[in-house]
C-alpha cells in the first residue's frame, strides 16, 4: 500500500498568540509526503537531516489510532519547499500532508477540518506550537485568507483574495529563541483592536502585525520598511520570524524583491 499527501505553506496576517484570534494567507510552497507499509520503520526528511522526526511519527501514530488501525511498520518520506522554523507554517504543513498520506495509503477518508484538527493536536502534543496553530494549519490547507479562533479551533471566516506575488525575505538570522508567551499577550488589546479590520484591510493588518511582532522578537533588520518603500503592498514578520513576508501586485514580485532583499524566495498566494 502506498499513499501521498500534499499541503502548502502560509504567511501570517495576524499572529494568534497575543489574543487567540489568528489569520493567515496561503502560499504556493509545497510539502509532499509519501507513505507506504514496510518491514521496518524508516523516516526520511529530504534535505533536513537535523530536523527531529517526532512530529511525523506522532502524526502517523495518532492517525492510525483515529481509524482503529493497529500500529504498523512503514516508510515515510517528506519533501518540502518550506524552510523550517522561520515562520512559514512548515510544521502545520507537514502535519496535514502526513495525515493525508496515511489515510490515502489505507484507503480511508476524513473530513479536511478533522484532518486539520488532528494535526493541531499532534503539534500540541509535540510542543512545536504555542497556540496549536489552528490558523496556520487552515491557511496551509485551504489557501486564501483565513481567520480563526485558536482557543476553540474554529474557523471564523474564509475568503478568496486576489492573486499576489509573495516575497519571503530570509535575513540570515540565527535560529529563533523561544520567547515567553507573556511577551505577546501583553499586546492583547492592540491585537483585539485589529480583528474587525482583517477582512476589509488585511494588507494593512499584515503590516501592523509585523511591526508589533518585530518589536517582540527584536527584529532590527528594517526589511519590512524597505519592502514597502520598494513598492510592496504589505510587509511584515511572519509567524514569530525571522522571515519577512511581502505581498506585491501579481508579476511585480521579482522586480521589487531585487530592490531591497539579497536572499529571498519568490512565490504566490493561493
Amino acid at each position: 500500500m502506498k499513499g501521498h499527501g500534499r499541503s502548502y505553506g502560509a504567511i501570517s496576517v495576524m499572529n494568534a498568540i497575543p489574543c487567540g484570534i489568528g489569520s493567515t494567507i496561503g502560499i504556493e510552497l509545497t510539502t509532499d509526503v509519501e507513505f507506504s507499509d514496510s518491514d521496518t520503520t524508516t523516516i526520511t526528511l529530504v534535505d533536513r537531516p537535523d530536523v527531529d522526526t517526532k512530529l511525523v511519527r506522532t502524526c502517523v501514530k495518532r492517525t492510525l489510532e483515529s481509524i482503529d488501525q493497529e500500529p504498523i511498520d512503514y516508510s515515510l518520506k517528506v519533501i518540502s519547499e518550506i524552510p523550517p522554523s522561520i515562520g512559514l507554517k512548515s510544521s502545520s504543513s507537514v502535519c496535514n500532508a502526513t495525515i493525508s498520506a496515511v489515510l490515502d495509503a489505507l484507503g480511508e477518508r476524513m473530513e479536511m477540518l478533522d484532518v486539520i484538527r488532528l494535526g493541531v493536536r499532534c503539534a500540541r502534543e509535540c510542543n512545536v506550537t504555542v497556540t496549536g496553530s489552528f490558523d496556520d494549519a487552515c491557511g496551509c490547507e485551504y489557501g486564501g485568507l483565513v481567520i480563526t479562533d485558536n482557543k476553540n479551533d474554529d474557523i471564523i471566516n474564509r475568503m478568496r483574495i486576489p492573486e499576489y506575488d509573495v516575497i519571503i525575505c530570509l535575513p540570515g538570522s540565527p535560529p529563533k529563541e523561544k520567547i515567553p508567551k507573556e511577551k505577546y499577550t501583553v499586546l492583547s488589546d492592540m491585537f483585539q483592536a485589529m480583528i474587525p479590520s482583517i477582512e476589509s484591510d488585511y494588507l494593512n493588518v499584515l503590516t501592523e502585525n509585523g511591526r508589533y511582532i518585530g518589536r517582540i522578537i527584536g527584529d532590527t533588520s528594517d526589511l519590512a520598511k524597505s519592502a514597502l518603500k520598494a513598492g510592496a503592498l504589505a510587509a511584515g514578520v511572519s509567524g514569530t520570524g525571522p522571515a519577512i513576508a511581502a505581498l506585491t501586485e501579481k508579476g511585480k514580485g521579482k522586480e521589487i524583491a531585487d530592490r531591497f532583499c539579497s536572499n529571498y524566495i519568490l512565490t504566490r498566494t493561493r
